[in-house]
C-alpha cells in the first residue's frame, strides 16, 4: 500500500509540473529552494560572524581560505547531484521510474567513495593543503590548519549531502530537500557561539559545529528519500557502468565547472588579496558573505524554474519552459533591483557586525558597493546557465557558468590589481560580471531559438542522450 501512495504522490506531483498555472507552480516551487539557499548562506556566514566577534584579523581570514576548500567539495557534490538529479528528472518526465532509481543509487554511491578518498588524501597532506589555500605561515597558517583538520572529516558526509538535496529538488520535492540544509543550519548557529564563544575553541569550535550539523542534515537527507513519493536509495541497485557516470559527470559538469572555477579563483584572490595585507583578505571574506546573500535568493529562485524546465523539456512542453523563465527573469530582476538599495545603503552596517576593525571594514564596504553596480542585471545570468543545463546543452551551459569567476575573472585579477593597486581588487569582480552577462545574453539567446522550436526540434531531446550535445 505504501508503494502504491508513493506511486500516486509521484504522478500527482509530474502532473502538476507539467499541467498547472505556471507562475504558481514557479512560486511554489522556488520558496522551498530560496530557503535551501538561504540556509546555505547562514551557514556559511555563521562562523564568520562568531570568528569575527574575537576581534583576530588572522583567525577570520582562516574562515574565508577553509570556504575555498570547502566549495570545492560543495563542486564535487553539486555536480555528482546534478548530473544525477537532471536525469532523475528527465526520467520521471518520461516515466521511467526505475531509471530514476538507479540513477540516484549510483550519484549517491559515487558521492560515498569519492568523499573516503578526499578526506584520507586531505589529512595526509594538511600541511601542504593549507598553503596552497592561501594560508601562507604565521598564525593564518596555525588556524587554517587547525580548521581544516576537522573539516576534512565530514567531507563525505557534505558530497552526500549535495547530492541528496540536488536529487530531491530537481525530482520536484523542494521542500523535502530543503528540511535536511535547516537542521543542519539550525546545529550550526546553536553549536557556533557555544562552541567559538563559551568554550573558547575558536576555529576548531566553528568546524566542529558545522561537522555536527553537515552530518545531522545528511541523514534527515536520507530519510527523506523513504517518504513522500520520493526516489529511493537503494545502494544495490546502483550501477557504476560507463553509460551511468557519463551521465553523471556530463550532467553535472557546469555546476562542477563553475563552482570548481569559483573554488580556485577563489584561492587566487585570497593569494591576490594577501599581497596587501591579511586585512584585505578579511574584507574579501565579509565582503563576499554578504553580497551573496542577494544572489543566493535569486539562484534559489532559479532553482525552483529548474524542474519545471528539466521534466517539461522531457515531456516536450517548450511553451511552459518559455513561460516560466520569463516569469521567474521578471521576479528576480526586481529582486535584485530592491536587494542593491539594502545593501547599497546598509553596507556599513551590516560589515560592523562581522568586524570591528577600520581598516577591514572600509575595504568590504568599498567591495560591497562595487558589486551593486552590476548586481541589478545577474539574473539572467544566472537563469540562463539553468535553463541550457535542465534541457541538455551542457557545453553551453559550462561556457556560461564559468565565465563569470573564470575567464573573465582570472584575468582581471591578475591584471587589475597591478595596474590600478587596490582599486584593481574591488572592481575585478564586477567587471567580470558585465563580462559574463553579455557572453551569456548571445549564447542563451541563440539556444532559445534554437532548441525550443517545436517545428525544428519536435521530439524534445528526449529519443537520444543529451550528454553529448552542446
Amino acid at each position: 500500500m505504501k508503494r502504491s501512495d508513493d506511486g500516486s504522490k509521484r504522478e500527482d506531483r509530474i502532473k502538476r509540473l507539467t499541467s498547472g498555472p505556471v507562475y504558481p507552480l514557479l512560486v511554489r516551487m522556488a520558496i522551498p529552494s530560496m530557503i535551501g539557499m538561504m540556509v546555505s548562506t547562514v551557514y556559511s556566514m555563521t562562523d564568520t560572524y562568531f570568528i569575527g566577534k574575537l576581534n583576530n584579523v588572522d583567525l577570520t581570514a582562516s574562515v574565508g581560505i577553509v570556504f575555498s576548500f570547502v566549495s570545492v567539495i560543495q563542486a564535487v557534490g553539486f555536480w555528482f547531484g546534478y548530473g544525477s538529479g537532471n536525469h532523475i528528472s528527465r526520467s520521471l518526465g518520461k516515466n521511467d521510474t526505475k531509471a530514476a532509481g538507479e540513477m540516484a543509487a549510483t550519484g549517491v554511491l559515487a558521492a560515498v567513495i569519492t568523499g573516503i578518498v578526499i578526506m584520507a588524501v586531505g589529512l595526509l597532506c594538511l600541511d601542504r593543503l593549507a598553503v596552497i589555500l592561501g594560508a601562507g605561515t604565521g598564525e593564518l597558517k596555525a588556524a587554517t590548519i587547525r580548521y581544516l583538520r576537522i573539516t576534512i572529516l565530514t567531507v563525505p558526509f557534505m558530497l552526500v549531502s549535495n547530492v541528496l538535496y540536488n536529487q530531491l529538488r530537481l525530482a520536484g520535492s523542494g521542500s523535502d530537500s530543503m528540511k535536511g540544509l535547516l537542521v543542519g543550519m539550525v546545529l550550526n548557529m546553536v553549536l557556533d557561539p557555544f562552541f567559538i564563544l563559551v568554550m573558547g575553541m575558536d576555529v576548531e569550535g566553528a568546524a566542529a559545529a558545522s561537522m555536527i550539523g553537515q552530518i545531522s542534515g545528511c541523514l534527515v537527507l536520507l530519510w527523506n528519500t523513504e517518504r513522500n513519493g520520493n526516489v529511493r536509495i537503494r545502494l544495490g541497485s546502483a550501477s557504476l557502468n560507463a553509460g551511468n557516470i557519463k551521465e553523471i559527470l556530463a550532467g553535472g559538469a557546469p555546476n562542477f565547472c563553475r563552482q570548481g572555477i569559483s573554488s580556485i579563483s577563489s584561492v587566487m584572490l585570497n593569494n591576490v588579496a594577501g599581497t596587501f595585507g591579511n586585512y584585505a583578505i578579511a574584507s574579501l571574506t565579509i565582503a563576499l558573505r554578504i553580497s551573496y546573500i542577494a544572489y543566493a535568493l535569486v539562484i534559489g529562485f532559479g532553482q525552483g524554474f529548474q524542474p519545471i524546465c528539466a521534466i517539461n523539456y522531457g515531456a516536450g512542453k517548450y511553451d511552459r519552459i518559455k513561460t516560466a523563465f520569463k516569469y521567474a527573469l521578471i521576479t528576480v530582476s526586481v529582486f535584485l533591483v530592491i536587494s542593491v538599495a539594502f545593501l547599497f545603503f546598509g553596507a556599513k552596517h551590516l560589515v560592523a557586525g562581522f568586524s570591528k576593525d577600520a581598516d577591514v571594514a572600509s575595504l568590504a564596504v568599498r567591495m560591497i558597493h562595487a558589486q551593486c553596480m552590476i548586481m541589478p542585471f545577474m539574473g539572467y545570468y544566472i537563469l540562463c546557465g539553468m535553463f541550457l543545463q535542465n534541457i541538455g546543452r551542457f557545453g553551453k551551459a559550462t561556457i556560461v557558468t564559468i565565465s563569470e569567476n573564470g575567464t573573465f575573472l582570472i584575468p582581471a585579477m591578475l591584471i587589475m590589481p597591478g595596474l590600478m593597486g587596490i582599486d584593481g581588487l574591488v572592481y575585478c569582480r564586477p567587471a567580470a560580471s558585465l563580462f559574463a552577462l553579455v557572453l551569456s545574453l548571445i549564447i542563451g539567446t541563440g539556444a532559445w531559438n534554437k532548441y525550443l522550436d517545436k517545428d525544428q526540434y519536435r521530439s524534445g531531446g528526449t529519443n537520444v542522450k543529451v550528454y553529448n550535445q552542446v
